[in-house]
């Protein structure tokens, strides 16, 4: 056959391809060759050189060696272009299964697509294999990506060893700027993959119910293919190890101790919830610093609940240099291990010290910086202390002694048991029997009505005197006492009375048989007159706090209520008949 015949134009003698029917130049149509003529085997009708089907009847034609010759260059040079593109795509482990998944993110795709439906790239391969989860990092994801259909990725602006961050837009909030947060496996073995994701959500369960101006404010938590993501308000700042990196010279003590009195907040927030938190990775990185100096504290990754007669924490996390000791297994970590943690923080603030340059080793403040106050110096050292009974116990306590409002001592033993002994006095209202000079005021405590407790209180009688009292309810034992004897106080239960309750102007106006009969807590105030044989008479000052019983007010209230409704009703009926008869006065 001669292909010239049939591909070079006889007007412009342009080559054009094989099976041509019109010049690609100039459209002439172009000679045929017999040898290319075919007829239908069916209908014998004539057709055009390399068609598939007869255009008379529509049955399919077999292919011709000539018309086989002729595909025979293309196929080879699809071949070698497939062959390329295939050398170009990314490297993926083989595995067993023939659902498609992008070689990227991991995530599913339908057959026949082209993208990925999370990270908009191409699905380079035809049959992608199975990829086991796990496998994909975190910050991969480009800009415009969409996820869970409203949440469009901007930038990525961290990336840590537990996840990334992302800047993205809520298209269903009128592309309100907001953080996502990416969870990556990636680096986690196998058999922590569940352990991980457990704390994943956690953290954004935990972070989702808690309310506080120094956490960060989660709206949702979703997953995609392979990856969880958690949505968080946007914050405009820097952590403080990024200050850290570009601080010269350690940071001003006034800057720092305001930083560290919201962190003590927070802290004292999450430590007093009714499942007490703690939070276990308190660290520069983790706190950010507003525009404002407002604190910010994120990655709520390893917190945890605290378990009362839990000897050990399950898991061990944590950063070298600001977890204490206990946090390495020695013991369960309580709201001390956040203290330790604070402290480690501050040290670094006010020295520029890396606290991983010797763990548990932090030299004292004044001799890196000797601006900073001896107070603030004690009050880190003490959060500093290796063993817990010798630490600051709560971050109040670590607050009032950076303010130095208070010099917090040592917690010994002996101390816990003092304490403990003066919180159930406390609780039992009763106060102690006090031993004070004859001129001094004289506070009997708090007592209850209904109860049988009995106050008194000894006082020493400086001289010989007699000493008496005009309150019913104090009786002074003995009348007459000599010099260095001690006279008695002795409250009468039976004799004293509960004040009256005054609420705002308002509830006593529309609630007024509540002033009349609902009792109130109330101080009473009387003088012990003390007559001295030589020398003038002069007076002791003496208060008693009066409660009522807790019964006894709320039966007081429903009574009130009770007789409040009564009277209403009474107002209510005689309003009803004096409007009837003047209507019919009227008619």
């Amino acid at each position: 056959m001669n292909m010239n015949l049939s591909t070079i134009c006889p007007q412009c003698g342009t080559r054009n391809r094989p099976g041509a029917r019109f010049c690609r130049r100039c459209r002439a149509a172009l000679p045929t060759n017999s040898d290319t003529e075919r007829t239908c085997p069916v209908c014998h009708t004539s057709l055009r050189h390399g068609a598939r089907f007869c255009h008379h009847c529509g049955q399919p034609l077999p292919p011709t060696e000539a018309l086989e010759r002729e595909r025979a260059p293309a196929q080879a040079q699809a071949q070698a272009q497939a062959q390329a593109q295939a050398q170009a795509r990314p490297q993926v482990t083989p595995h067993t299964g023939e659902e498609r998944r992008c070689a990227y993110c991991g995530t599913p795709a339908r057959p026949g697509a082209r993208f990925c439906r999370t990270c908009r790239r191409p699905l380079s391969f035809s049959t992608l294999p199975t990829i086991p989860p796990g496998q994909f990092g975190t910050g991969n994801l480009l800009p415009l990506t969409v996820l869970a259909g409203r949440y469009m990725v901007m930038e990525r602006i961290a990336q840590g060893g537990m996840g990334a961050v992302y800047k993205a837009q809520d298209r269903r909030l009128n592309n309100k700027v907001i953080a996502l947060k990416e969870m990556a496996t990636s680096a986690v073995p196998p058999h922590e993959w569940g352990m991980v994701l457990s704390a994943f959500r956690q953290e954004a369960e935990l972070l989702a119910r808690l309310n506080h101006p120094n956490l960060v404010r989660v709206t949702d938590f979703f997953k995609e293919g392979e990856r969880h993501y958690i949505v968080m308000e946007f914050l405009e700042g820097h952590t403080l190890q990024d200050l850290l990196e570009k601080a010269q010279e350690p940071f001003p003590e006034e800057r720092v101790l305001k930083w560290a009195d919201q962190l003590c907040d927070v802290l004292s927030y999450l430590h007093n919830q009714p499942r007490k938190i703690i939070y276990r990775d308190l660290k520069p990185a983790n706190v950010m610093i507003l525009a404002d100096d407002t604190v910010k504290l994120i990655d709520f990754g390893i917190a945890r609940f605290y378990k009362p007669g839990k000897k050990k924490d399950t898991i061990e996390f944590g950063t070298d240099g600001y977890a204490p000791p206990e946090q390495y297994g020695r013991s369960q970590t309580d709201e001390q291990a956040d203290i330790y943690a604070l402290g480690a923080t501050l040290h670094q603030l006010l020295t520029l010290r890396n606290p991983l340059e010797r763990p548990f080793y932090f030299p004292p403040i004044r001799k890196l910086n000797p601006q900073v106050s001896p107070h603030v110096e004690a009050a880190i050292a003490q959060a500093l202390e290796p063993d817990k009974e010798k630490r600051l116990r709560s971050a109040e306590e670590l607050r009032s002694a950076l303010q130095g409002e208070t010099k917090a001592a040592p917690q010994t033993p002996q101390t816990k048991k003092k304490k403990a002994k003066k919180r159930a006095a406390a609780a039992r209202r009763k106060p102690p029997s006090m031993i004070i000079s004859p001129d001094a005021e004289v506070n009997l405590g708090w007592v209850m009505l209904g109860t049988e407790e009995s106050v008194s209180v000894s006082i020493p009688a400086g001289q010989e005197a007699t000493y008496r009292t005009t309150a019913p309810w104090l009786q002074v034992t003995p009348e007459h006492a000599q010099a260095g004897e001690r006279v008695t106080l002795t409250v009468i239960p039976e004799a004293l009375r509960p004040g009256r309750w005054h609420g705002n102007t308002l509830l006593r106006l529309l609630i007024w048989p509540a002033g009349l009969l609902v009792p109130a807590e109330q101080v009473l105030d009387t003088e012990v007159i003390v007559e001295p044989e030589n020398g003038d008479p002069h007076s002791i000052a003496a208060h008693i706090t009066v409660a009522p019983s807790p019964q006894q007010v709320l039966m007081r209230w429903i009574v009130a209520i009770g007789v409040w409704l009564l009277t209403a009703g009474v107002a209510i009926i005689g309003l009803i008949l004096a409007l009837a008869g003047t209507l019919w006065l009227g008619q």
